[in-house]
């Protein structure tokens, strides 16, 4: 919902909301170092072309907050 510190949405949720969720965020990392998707997809390979967005928009957050990667 706040992908940045500077996101219309971050004024919606306290420091500890917005913590906790970055450490979910972060937490959620798989082996392979990319993340998970978090909707359904159609077909096996809607999920292959969409892991690396949301591996790449998670990377981009973890950063915004100035989080370790």
């Amino acid at each position: 919902m706040a992908p940045t510190p500077g996101s219309p949405a971050r004024a919606w949720f306290t420091d500890t909301e917005v913590e906790r969720s970055l450490d979910f965020l972060a937490d959620s990392q798989c082996e392979d170092g990319g993340w998970p998707l978090r909707r359904s997809t159609r077909a096996p390979g809607a999920a292959l072309e969409s892991r690396p967005i949301v591996t790449i928009e998670a990377l981009l957050t973890l950063r915004a907050y100035g989080r370790a990667l």
